[in-house]
């Protein structure tokens, strides 16, 4: 069964998940992201805009609490 505070967001070539539990919502993934992947809403990460990930991983790295579960993009 899978954690219902696992978000996932997806588009037919990409796709990330994060862990809503774990999100401490600092904004780091929004402000690392050069494709503008995230925005964090009242505390509350948001990634509606996967379609424009390139796979670099700086969100993934940015994140101080870990809940970048899993993110890819191919071309």
């Amino acid at each position: 069964m899978m954690n219902p505070n696992i978000k996932r967001w997806e588009t037919r070539s990409r796709w990330v998940e994060v862990d809503l539990d774990r999100c401490v919502g600092t904004g780091n993934c929004e402000a690392t992201c050069p494709a503008g992947v995230y925005h964090v809403i009242d505390g509350i990460v948001d990634a509606r805009n996967i379609g424009n990930c390139i796979s670099c991983e700086q969100c993934k790295i940015a994140c101080p609490s870990g809940a970048i579960i899993a993110h890819h993009a191919w071309t």
